[in-house]
C-alpha cells in the first residue's frame, strides 16, 4: 500500500517559512493499493496539488474514491480546486457521514455557490457519486473499508482500510473520551477506539495538542500526541503518523511534539515507530495479517433519527432545557424526568431509544439507575449516556459493566453531546437485535399492499393488505399486547396516507374522522396561541409507532391542535369505531395509551406555562420570542428573502406612571401592543420583550420596507391614543435592523436595533 501526504494541518492552511518542513496545507492523504485502487482521505487544501499529480500520473480514465471524515471546512475546502472533478473522464466516488441532517452533497455544494466560487457543483463535468456512511463496513473491489464514529463536535468517521494483508487506519478529528491514566483506558469509547485500530500497520492519528495545551482545549474535538501514542501502543500498531498539526505550531513546535511522542513510545519498547506527518512524505506500507471485518453491519445505510425518543433524567431544569434545545435541532423527542423513581415508572410506557442520565439526581446517583433502567425496559443493550465527572468514572463503569454505557464529562460540550447522541441512535444493534429482511425500509416496517384487481383477486389483495398492516402494528409498543384477531379488527378499514414535509395532516377545529398511527417520519403538534398559525405553540413531536388524533375522538370534540408533517411521513388512518372497540376490550393497550396521553399532556402544560402570554398585553414574552424567532427565521434564511426586526422602546413610561398612575401606564403599553399588531402582518411576530420594550419580527421583508412599517406603527399608535382618550402623547423610539441571511439567533439583530435607537 502506497501512502503520500499532501496536507497535514488542521483548522486552516498556514503555508510559509515557519511551516515549510511539515507543510501548511489542510488534511489530504493519497492511498494506492496494490490492485490500483486510488483512495483520497479528506479534501483539504492539499487536494489541489494532489489533483494536478493524479491528472499527470494516474492511468486514464481516472477513478477516485474520496473518503471525508466530516464536512468541517478544513476537510472539504480543497474540493473546488481538485482538478479531476472538472474532467469528463473522471469517476469520483465521495463517501462521508451525513452529518447533522445535511446531505454530503449539500455540504460540498454549499461552498461552491456563486457567492463563494465561480463554478457550481452541478456544473462539474466529472461523474460524481455520493454515498452516505454510518458505522460498519463495505468493499471497493478487493479493498475492505471499515468505519467507526469518532469523538468530535460533529458526526465524524474513522476509516480502516485493508488490502490483502496490509491495514491503514485514518483517524481525524478525535478527542479522548476520557483522559487516560497509567493503568490504561477506562472509558468504553476509548476501548472501542483501540479495538478499531488494533493491528493496523499504519495509524494516521489526530495529534493536534500537547497535554499542556489540551487542558485549555477540552471539548474542541482533538487529541494530544500523548494520547495518539498510547492508543497506537495499545492497538499493537507498528507505525504512527502524528497528523492534523495545529495551525499555531511552527516546524520547531511540531518537531518538539514528535520527539515527545517518540520518547514516550521508546519507553515502552522498540515496537512502535512514531513520526510527524509531513507534506510530500511517501510511505510503502506492508503488513502480514489477513484483513477481516470487525462487524457484520454494512456502513452504506442511513438509519432514521428524526422522531426517536430520548429519556433525559436530571434534577436541573436548566440542564433539561439545554438538552431539549439540542435534541430539537435533530427533530428528536425529549422525554424529561427528574428522578430515578419517575424514570423507572414511565420508561416502559414511553419506550425511549436512548437515555441521558445526570450523575447526581434528587434521589441518588445516576449510575445507580443504569442497571434497573435496562432491566425495566428488558433491554440489556439499551444505550445510556451518563453525565458525570472524573472522580466517579471508574466506579461508574465497574458498577454498570455494560458496553453501551457512555460517559461525558460535566460541564459537557453541547456539540459533542449532540454528536454522541446521533452516534448512538444510528449505531447498529448487537447481532440478533436488528432485522435486515426486505420488509424493513430505513429501519421501519413498511407494509407493501399489492395493487387492487377485480373480483376475487381484489378480495385476496385486501386480506393481504390488512395482514400486512396487522404485522406492522404488532411490532409497535402500543399495540404489542393485542392478539391477532384484535389487530385485524383494528386495521379492517385502515388506509395508508403519505404526507410531504409541511403538509397538514389534521387541522385545528376539524371534526375527528380518523386516528392516525405514524409508520415512518415525524409530525409536529401545533396549537395556535397567537393570531398567526405560523407562530403557534409546538406541543409535541410524534414519531414511529405513536398515535395522534385520538383525543378529539375520546372527547367527542373538534380537533384541538393542528398536526403538520415535519418530513416525508407515512401514516395509517384507523376508523374511530374500530379503534374504540379494540381499546375498550384491551386493558394493556388502554393503559399504554393513557400513559402516552398523560406524558404528552404533562409536556404540553409545561410548554404552555413556559410560553404563557404577557397578562397585560396578551403578547408572547421574551423567551417565547427567541424560540419562535428560530422557527420563523429558518424560512427566510433558506429563501434568502430577509427579515426586519423592530425594537420599540416606550419613552418616559416611568414619568407617565408617576404623573397619571399605573392604570394609565398600563393603557399606554396596551396601545403600543395593539398598534404593533395592526401595523404588521399576521405572519409576523410581535412580543413584549421587557418592561417598556417590544420586539417585532417581519419575515420575508427587506430594508426597502422599513420606512413604511415604521410610519405605519406611528400612525396606528396616534390613532389608538386619540380613540382611547389617553391623557398623554405616547412616544416611542424605534430601532431597526435587517438581514437578508437571518442569523440563527435573534441576539445580533436585537443588538443592532438597540444601537440604532441609541444613535437617534
Amino acid at each position: 500500500m502506497f501512502v503520500r501526504f499532501w496536507g497535514t494541518r488542521g483548522s486552516i492552511a498556514v503555508p510559509g517559512e515557519r511551516t515549510a518542513k511539515y507543510g501548511g496545507n489542510t488534511a489530504c492523504v493519497e492511498v494506492r493499493t496494490d490492485d490500483g485502487t486510488i483512495i483520497v482521505l479528506d479534501c483539504g487544501t492539499g487536494a489541489r496539488e494532489l489533483g494536478h499529480h493524479l491528472l499527470q500520473s494516474a492511468p486514464q480514465p481516472l477513478r477516485v474514491h474520496l473518503f471525508i471524515g466530516h464536512t468541517h471546512w478544513d476537510h472539504i475546502q480543497g474540493f473546488p480546486f481538485f482538478g479531476p472533478a472538472f474532467h469528463p473522464n473522471t469517476e469520483l466516488n465521495i463517501y462521508a457521514h451525513s452529518g447533522f441532517h445535511r446531505r454530503v452533497e449539500d455540504a460540498i455544494a454549499g461552498q461552491m455557490q456563486y457567492s463563494y466560487f465561480p463554478v457550481r457543483l452541478h456544473d462539474l463535468r466529472s461523474r460524481i457519486h455520493f454515498t452516505e456512511l454510518n458505522e460498519g463496513f463495505f468493499r471497493i473491489g478487493e479493498v475492505l473499508v471499515q468505519t467507526q464514529h469518532l469523538n468530535h463536535t460533529a458526526p465524524t468517521l474513522a476509516y480502516r482500510i485493508s488490502s490483502h494483508e496490509t491495514t491503514l487506519a485514518y483517524v481525524t478529528d478525535h478527542e479522548p473520551y476520557w483522559k487516560p491514566t497509567a493503568r490504561g483506558f477506562h472509558h468504553p469509547g476509548d476501548q472501542r477506539h483501540v479495538a478499531f485500530l488494533e493491528g493496523a500497520d499504519l495509524i494516521i492519528h489526530d495529534a493536534q495538542y500537547s497535554d499542556e495545551e489540551y487542558a485549555g482545549k477540552i471539548g474542541w474535538g482533538h487529541s494530544t500526541v500523548e494520547y495518539a501514542t498510547d492508543v497506537a501502543l495499545a492497538a499493537g500498531s507498528s507505525r504512527l503518523a502524528l497528523f492534523h498539526h495545529d495551525p499555531a505550531h511552527d516546524d520547531a513546535t511540531v518537531a518538539r511534539l514528535e520527539a515527545i511522542a517518540q520518547d514516550r513510545a521508546a519507553a515502552r519498547g522498540p515496537a512502535l515507530e512514531v513520526f510527524a506527518a509531513a507534506e510530500g512524505l511517501e510511505l510503502h506500507v506492508r503488513g502480514s495479517r489477513p484483513s477481516v471485518a470487525l462487524g457484520d453491519v454494512t456502513a452504506i445505510r442511513r438509519p432514521p433519527v428524526a422522531g426517536k425518543r430520548v429519556l433525559v433524567i436530571s434534577s436541573s431544569e436548566t440542564e433539561i432545557a439545554a438538552i431539549g434545545h439540542l435534541l430539537a435541532d435533530d427533530n428528536l423527542v425529549l422525554l424529561p424526568t427528574s428522578s430515578k423513581r419517575t424514570a423507572l415508572e414511565c420508561a416502559p410506557g414511553v419506550s425511549p431509544d436512548l437515555a441521558i442520565i445526570d450523575g447526581r439526581l434528587s434521589d441518588g446517583l445516576g449510575v445507580e439507575l443504569i442497571q434497573p433502567l435496562r432491566a425495566r425496559l428488558d433491554r440489556p443493550d439499551f444505550p445510556i449516556i451518563l453525565l458525570t465527572n472524573e472522580v466517579t468514572l471508574q466506579s461508574d463503569l465497574r458498577v454498570s459493566g455494560m458496553p453501551p454505557t457512555d460517559c461525558l464529562t460535566k460541564p459537557f460540550s453541547t456539540p459533542m453531546l449532540r454528536a454522541r447522541v446521533l452516534a448512538w441512535l444510528t449505531r447498529a444493534l448487537p447481532p440478533g437485535k436488528a432485522r435486515t429482511d426486505e420488509t424493513i425500509i430505513r429501519g421501519i416496517p413498511k407494509p407493501a399492499p399489492p395493487p387492487r384487481v377485480p373480483g376475487a383477486e381484489a378480495a385476496r389483495a385486501d386480506v393481504a393488505t390488512a395482514a400486512s398492516y396487522a404485522d406492522t402494528l404488532a411490532m409497535m409498543p402500543l399495540f404489542r399486547s393485542l392478539d391477532r384477531e384484535r389487530l385485524l379488527r383494528l386495521v379492517s378499514r385502515a388506509s395508508e396516507h403519505v404526507f410531504t414535509a409541511g403538509n397538514a395532516v389534521i387541522r385545528q377545529g376539524e371534526t375527528a374522522d380518523h386516528v392516525f398511527v405514524v409508520l415512518s417520519g415525524l409530525v409536529r403538534v401545533v396549537q395556535s396561541t397567537f393570531e398567526s398559525p405560523l407562530v403557534g405553540q409546538v406541543l409535541a413531536e410524534i414519531g414511529y409507532g405513536e398515535v395522534f388524533g385520538e383525543l378529539a375522538m375520546l372527547t367527542d370534540q373538534p380537533r384541538t391542535a393542528t398536526v403538520v408533517a415535519v418530513e416525508h411521513t407515512r401514516c395509517l388512518a384507523l376508523a374511530p369505531d374500530d379503534f374504540m372497540q379494540v381499546l375498550q376490550r384491551s386493558p394493556d393497550m388502554a393503559i399504554g395509551l393513557l400513559r402516552a396521553l398523560a406524558w404528552r399532556l404533562t409536556n404540553a402544560d409545561r410548554l404552555l406555562a413556559r410560553y404563557a402570554p404577557d397578562p397585560l398585553t396578551g403578547l408572547p414574552g421574551r423567551r417565547a420570542f427567541h424560540d419562535h424567532y428560530q422557527r420563523l427565521a429558518a424560512g427566510p434564511r433558506r429563501r434568502q428573502s430577509g427579515v426586519i426586526l423592530l425594537l420599540v422602546d416606550v419613552v418616559h413610561l416611568s414619568e407617565v406612571n408617576d404623573r397619571f398612575g399605573y392604570m394609565v401606564g398600563d393603557e399606554v403599553l396596551r396601545a403600543v401592543a395593539d398598534a404593533l399588531r395592526r401595523a404588521i402582518r399576521t405572519t409576523d411576530l410581535v412580543a413584549r420583550y421587557g418592561g417598556d420594550d417590544f420586539a417585532a419580527l417581519l419575515v420575508d421583508a427587506g430594508p426597502a420596507n422599513t420606512e413604511v412599517v415604521v410610519n405605519r406603527v406611528h400612525d396606528q399608535l396616534t390613532e389608538l391614543a386619540l380613540r382611547r382618550g389617553l391623557p398623554v402623547t405616547v412616544q416611542c423610539a424605534i430601532g431597526v435592523s435587517s438581514s437578508q441571511d437571518p442569523p440563527a439567533t435573534a441576539d445580533e439583530l436585537l443588538w443592532e436595533a438597540d444601537e440604532d435607537i441609541r444613535c437617534k
